[in-house]
C-alpha cells in the first residue's frame, strides 16, 4: 500500500527544497568550470557538413541542423535564391561563406548560439523589407527547425503540445479526449456531458488549472451533488489548430491564479486555412460516424443494446474561408456537429467485487446501470459554432487583431449522483437537453519595430460570456425551485514587453508584464423557510454568486550565458479580491490578499540537442468563486478566514532533440521528467457542526511522480508516445497526520489520477507519403491508493480497471487538395470505464468514422 493511505508525519520537506537548491547551484558552478574552455573555442572548430546544392532556405535548414547553430532571417531574403552547398569538414564561418556565396547575403553572430542573415549592407535581422511581403522569422535551431510540435522537446520544462493533426487523426467523441496522448493530463469526468475538466498532476477544479480558448477564460462550474463540482470549459474540437499545455505555476501571462497548469487552445486563422504563398483559399470538412443514435423522448428509461452502423446519427462538418494580404488577413469558420447517444463496448467485465471498495461483506456489484452495448443515456451533442478573425498590419511592425466565436450546444447530461444510486426500481430515465452558448471576444495589439531590441511589445484584452442551463444543476436542488441556470462573464487582459539586451555575462532577455482577469458569475437564487421561524427564508445558491478580481505583475528573465549554460528565473506578484454578490453572502467580508511567487531553472546543454535542467518554482491559488460564494441547498457554511494555496514545485529531467541520427532526415525527440509538487494549505471541502459543510485549510498536498514524452520520425514511418507513472500522492491534515482521511469530505478525494497511463502510436506513410495509417494503443492502470472509502466519508470513489484500448486511424490524398480520411476507436469494442472517471459512465464502444477535407 502506499504511504499516502496509511499514517504518517509530514516532514522533511523544507530540507528536500534546500538540497534541490544547492544542487541546482552547484550543477551551474561546476559545469562552467568543466567546460567553458571548450564552449570559447566551439566557434573555431571544424564540423562536418553534408549540404546539397538546392535552394537556399532548405540549405539553412540543414546549417542549423548540422552546427547546433539557431539561424534567423526573413523568408523574402530567401526566396528564389540557391546554395552550392558544401560537403566535408568546416568551420562554422566558412560554411556560411560557401552556403551564402553568390545569394547577395551576409551573415553575422549577434550571440555565441545565433547567427543573422540579410541583404549585402544590412548584416542584422530584421532586414529591409520595402516591396516583399514580410512573413514571420523563421527560427532555424540546433537539432532542427523549432515547431510547435518541436517546442516541447526544446524546453527546459513540462510543456506539451497537441497538435491539429493529432487531434483529427482519432476525432474526440467527448472534447476531453484530445488529450489521451499527453502525459501528465487527464480529462476528468470525461462522459457527463459537452464540458471539459482537465486534472495535471492531481490537480483539478476551483481554477486551479486555467483552461483557455485564444487566451480566454471561461470560469464556468456546475454542482454535481455527491460527486462533487467540476470545472467547465466548452469548444468545438473541429476548429482548433493546437493546444499548447504549461503544466504547474506559470510566471507569464495566462497563469495569475492558476497553479496546476495553463492550458490554451488555439483556434485557425486565416495562415491554417489560406496556403503559403496564396492570397485567398477555403476548406471544407465533413464526416460520418457509427455507434449513436438520436437521443429518445425525456422522460423514457427503455435502453437499447445494440449499437446502429451508419444511421444518419452521427456527423460532423465545417466550412473556414481565409484571405491574406500583405497588410491584412481575416478568416470566417461555420461547424456543425450532431451525434446521439452512444453505444458501450460489448467485451470485458461489467461486474467488479466489492472488496476493492474495502467492504465487509463482498459481493458482485455493477459497474454501471449501463451494461455491455447498451446505449448510454444523455451522452448526445448538437452543436453549432461560429467563428471569425481579422487582422491588420501596419506601419514599423505594428497589428492589431480582432475575434469573436459564438458556441451554442445542446447535449444530453449525465447526473452521476442520481446513477451511482441507480436499481432496477429506480433506474437512469434520459434527461430534457442541457443547452450552453459561449460568446468570446478577443483583441491582441502587437507592436514589434524593426532593428529594435528594446521593444516587442504584446496587450489583450478578452471578454467571454457563457450562459447555461443543466438540467443535473436542476436536479441535484432536490426540488428548491432552482431554474437550472447559470452565467458567467470573465474579463481579462494583459500586456507584455519582451527586450534582448548584450551583456558581458551573456544574452540577456526580459518579459515584463501585467495582467488581470474580473469573473462575474450569476446563479438564481432560491430559498425556503426554515420550520422554526417560518419568516426567515434560507437561502441556497448550488454554483457562484460572487465576484473575483485576479491581477498581477510577472518577470521572466532568461541569461544565455554560453551556447551550453543558460540560467532562468521569474518573479510574480499575485493579488486577488473577492466577495459575494447574494442576499445570503452580504454579511460575509470581502476576502483578499498577495504574494510574490519566484522561480529559477538551470539547464546545461553539453551537446547539441540535448538539455539537462532542475527547476523550483511557486505558486498561488486563491479561493475559487465556488469556494468562496456558494450557499447549497442550505447546507454549506462560508469560512471568511480561508487562506490561499501555495505551491512548492520541483522539477529534474532532460530534452532530446536530434536529427539524422539512424538514418539521414530522421528526427528523434525525447523528453523525461521527474517532479515532486507540494501544496501548502491545501483547501478542501470538510464537515461542520450539525450537518454542514464548509472549506478550509490543510497541511499540505503531495503529488509525485516522472513524466515521458518521445518521437521517432523518419517520413516513411514514425512512432509517437507518452508516460506517466505516480509514485506517491498523499494529503495531511493540519494535525500532521497523513492520509486519506485529510480530505475525506473533499468529495471522495475525486482528483486522485491512475498509478500509470501512456499511449504509443505508430503509423506508416506510403506510395510517396499520400496514405498515412497507424494505429494508437492507450492504456491505464488502477486508481492510486484502491477505490476504499476514506475514513469519515460518505462518498466512495468511482471503480475502474485497468483497460488498453486500441485505435485505427488512416488518410489518403486523393490529390493535392482533397483528402479522404477514416478512424476506427476502440477497435476490440470494450466495456471499460474510463480513468477518473466521476460517475459509473461507460466509455464508447466501437467506434467508425469516414471523412473528407477539401481545400480550394
Amino acid at each position: 500500500m502506499m504511504r499516502n493511505w496509511g499514517n504518517a508525519t509530514a516532514h522533511g520537506r523544507e530540507a528536500r527544497h534546500a538540497l534541490v537548491a544547492a544542487w541546482m547551484l552547484t550543477t551551474a558552478i561546476g559545469a562552467g568550470t568543466a567546460m567553458a574552455p571548450a564552449a570559447w573555442a566551439q566557434a573555431a572548430q571544424a564540423v562536418e557538413f553534408n549540404i546539397p546544392a538546392g535552394p537556399l532556405s532548405q540549405a539553412l535548414v540543414l546549417f542549423g541542423r548540422q552546427s547546433g547553430l539557431q539561424v534567423t532571417y526573413l523568408a523574402a531574403s530567401a526566396t528564389g535564391r540557391t546554395s552550392p552547398g558544401l560537403a566535408g569538414r568546416a568551420s562554422r564561418d566558412e560554411a556560411l561563406a560557401r552556403i551564402l556565396a553568390g545569394s547577395g547575403l551576409v551573415f553575422s553572430f549577434p550571440n555565441a548560439t545565433t547567427v543573422a542573415i540579410g541583404p549585402a549592407g544590412s548584416p542584422g535581422v530584421p532586414v529591409s523589407t520595402e516591396g516583399a511581403t514580410v512573413l514571420d522569422t523563421i527560427d532555424v535551431t540546433a537539432g532542427g527547425t523549432t515547431t510547435a510540435s518541436d517546442l516541447p522537446f526544446a524546453s527546459p520544462g513540462s510543456v506539451a503540445h497537441v497538435s491539429e493533426a493529432q487531434i483529427q487523426r482519432t476525432p474526440p467523441t467527448s472534447v476531453g479526449d484530445i488529450f489521451r496522448n499527453t502525459p501528465g493530463v487527464n480529462a476528468v469526468g470525461n462522459r457527463v456531458g459537452a464540458s471539459m475538466d482537465l486534472n495535471i498532476r492531481g490537480l483539478q477544479g476551483q481554477s486551479r488549472v486555467n483552461v483557455m480558448v485564444d487566451g480566454t477564460r471561461q470560469t464556468n462550474g456546475s454542482y454535481r451533488g455527491y460527486r462533487g463540482s467540476r470545472n467547465e470549459v466548452y469548444v468545438d474540437p473541429d476548429l482548433l489548430a493546437g493546444v499548447d499545455i504549461n503544466k504547474g505555476p506559470y510566471s507569464g501571462a495566462g497563469g495569475t491564479g492558476a497553479m496546476g497548469g495553463v492550458v490554451n487552445m488555439r483556434t485557425i486563422n486565416a495562415r491554417d486555412i489560406v496556403a503559403e504563398g496564396q492570397t485567398y483559399g477555403a476548406r471544407l470538412r465533413g464526416r460520418l460516424g457509427t455507434n449513436t443514435q438520436s437521443p429518445p423522448e425525456a422522460g423514457t428509461t427503455t435502453i437499447d443494446n445494440g449499437p446502429p452502423g451508419f444511421n444518419g446519427d452521427a456527423w460532423n462538418g465545417n466550412l473556414a474561408a481565409g484571405l491574406v494580404e500583405d497588410n491584412y488577413e481575416f478568416v470566417a469558420a461555420f461547424a456543425r456537429n450532431k451525434q446521439g447517444n452512444y453505444f458501450a463496448g460489448k467485451n470485458g467485465a461489467a461486474t467488479f467485487n466489492t472488496s476493492r471498495n474495502a467492504s465487509r461483506f463482498p459481493s458482485e456489484k455493477k459497474f454501471s446501470f449501463f451494461g455491455p452495448g447498451d446505449e448510454v443515456l444523455n451522452t448526445s451533442q448538437n452543436t453549432t459554432t461560429l467563428l471569425t478573425k481579422g487582422k491588420v498590419n501596419w506601419g514599423d511592425g505594428q497589428s492589431l487583431e480582432l475575434g469573436y466565436i459564438r458556441y451554442n450546444n445542446k447535449y444530453g447530461e449525465n447526473n452521476e449522483t442520481l446513477l451511482g444510486f441507480a436499481t432496477p426500481d429506480y433506474p437512469p430515465n434520459q434527461f430534457g437537453l442541457s443547452e450552453t452558448t459561449t460568446n468570446t471576444f478577443t483583441s491582441t495589439y502587437k507592436y514589434d519595430p524593426a532593428g529594435n531590441d528594446y521593444v516587442d511589445v504584446t496587450a489583450n484584452l478578452w471578454a467571454t460570456d457563457v450562459d447555461t442551463f443543466s438540467q443535473t444543476l436542476r436536479s441535484n436542488t432536490y426540488g428548491y425551485d432552482a431554474d437550472g441556470k447559470t452565467h458567467v462573464r470573465t474579463y481579462g487582459g494583459d500586456i507584455s514587453n519582451r527586450s534582448t539586451v548584450e551583456t558581458g555575462f551573456g544574452l540577456l532577455t526580459l518579459n515584463n508584464g501585467l495582467e488581470f482577469v474580473d469573473e462575474r458569475a450569476r446563479e438564481t437564487q432560491s430559498y425556503v423557510f426554515s420550520p422554526s421561524a417560518p419568516d426567515v427564508p434560507i437561502y441556497i445558491n448550488s454554483n457562484p454568486n460572487g465576484d473575483r478580481l485576479l491581477w498581477s505583475a510577472f518577470n521572466q528573465t532568461r541569461l544565455d550565458v554560453t551556447d551550453w549554460l543558460r540560467l532562468e528565473g521569474g518573479l510574480r506578484y499575485d493579488s486577488y479580491e473577492a466577495e459575494g454578490k447574494s442576499e445570503a453572502l452580504s454579511s460575509l467580508p470581502s476576502g483578499s490578499g498577495s504574494r510574490v511567487n519566484p522561480s529559477a531553472t538551470v539547464t546545461v546543454m553539453p551537446l547539441d540537442g540535448l538539455q539537462l535542467f532542475a527547476s523550483y518554482t511557486e505558486g498561488w491559488r486563491p479561493p475559487s468563486l465556488r469556494e468562496w460564494s456558494v450557499i447549497g441547498i442550505g447546507s454549506v457554511v462560508q469560512n471568511p478566514d480561508l487562506q490561499p494555496e501555495v505551491s512548492k514545485n520541483v522539477e529534474f529531467g532532460f530534452n532530446v532533440k536530434r536529427d539524422g541520427v539512424f538514418t539521414v532526415g530522421d528526427a528523434l525527440r525525447f523528453k523525461a521528467v521527474y517532479f515532486d509538487n507540494n501544496y501548502d494549505d491545501y483547501i478542501v471541502r470538510v464537515r461542520a457542526p450539525y450537518s454542514t459543510y464548509t472549506w478550509t485549510n490543510i497541511d499540505q498536498a503531495e503529488f509525485r511522480g516522472y513524466e515521458l514524452s518521445a518521437r521517432y520520425d523518419t517520413g516513411k514511418f514514425f512512432v509517437e508516445a507518452g508516460f506517466t507513472k505516480y509514485d506517491d500522492i498523499e494529503f495531511c491534515g493540519s494535525n500532521g497526520v497523513c492520509g486519506a482521511a485529510a480530505a475525506a469530505g473533499d468529495y471522495g478525494i475525486m482528483n486522485v489520477p491512475p498509478k500509470y497511463s501512456g499511449t504509443v502510436t505508430v503509423g506508416a506513410r506510403l506510395f510517396d507519403e499520400r496514405l498515412e495509417i497507424g494505429t494508437r494503443v492507450y492504456s491505464f492502470g488502477e486508481r492510486l491508493g484502491g477505490y476504499a472509502l476514506a475514513p469519515g466519508a460518505v462518498n466512495p470513489p468511482t471503480v475502474w480497471n485497468k483497460s488498453t484500448i486500441v485505435d485505427l486511424f488512416g488518410s489518403y490524398k486523393v490529390s493535392k487538395d482533397v483528402t479522404l480520411d477514416f478512424s476506427a476507436e476502440n477497435i476490440g469494442d470494450r466495456y471499460y470505464m474510463d480513468a477518473m472517471s466521476t460517475g459509473p459512465i461507460p466509455a464508447p464502444g466501437r467506434t467508425l468514422r469516414a471523412g473528407l477535407t477539401a481545400k480550394f
